[in-house]
């Protein structure tokens, strides 16, 4: 967030603030005028936070490697860190590290949205079952608990 000017002329930012759509960056040639900018930045974050492996422990088996299954299982994993990552952002978390996560609350948090993802291929509204039956579960059941693990939807703590 921009705070001012100091005695030199320099801007002044509180960076524990960020403002969507402005970019700061690093000087590594000669000092450049200050300008507004124009086109368009593009960047992509890739968060790592939990694996396949995690995953498939969470769920309770081994999916078969280079198969549908696994492809899905693949895409699940990708969104849910990409998600926990983003909801965290979204809730006032700026977690330091893509590839490290910051705590074990919000790695079970993930592993869980992961598997709950996968667990809803071919299904409607709740987890699929062969069991004539069943009444089934809905799917967002444990959403709660999700977004509880991942620390959103309540205050931030500094």
């Amino acid at each position: 967030m921009f705070t001012g000017i100091d005695t030199a002329g320099d801007l002044q930012f509180n960076t524990s603030v960020l403002i969507p759509n402005q970019v700061l960056f690093a000087l590594t040639a000669n000092d450049l005028d200050r300008t507004a900018a124009a086109g368009t930045i593009t960047y992509t974050l890739t968060c790592t936070w939990v694996s396949k492996a995690d995953v498939e422990d969470w769920l309770g088996f081994t999916v078969t490697p280079a198969s549908s299954d696994d492809d899905l299982l693949t895409i699940a994993v990708a969104a849910a860190n990409a998600y926990a990552y983003r909801k965290r952002q979204e809730a006032g978390y700026f977690d330091a590290s893509l590839g490290t996560v910051p705590s074990q609350d919000v790695r079970l948090g993930t592993i869980m949205y992961a598997g709950a993802l996968y667990r809803e291929r071919g299904s409607i509204d709740q987890y699929a079952s062969f069991d004539p039956l069943a009444t089934g579960t809905p799917t967002g059941g444990s959403m709660g608990q999700i977004m509880r693990l991942l620390g959103v939807n309540r205050a931030a703590v500094y």
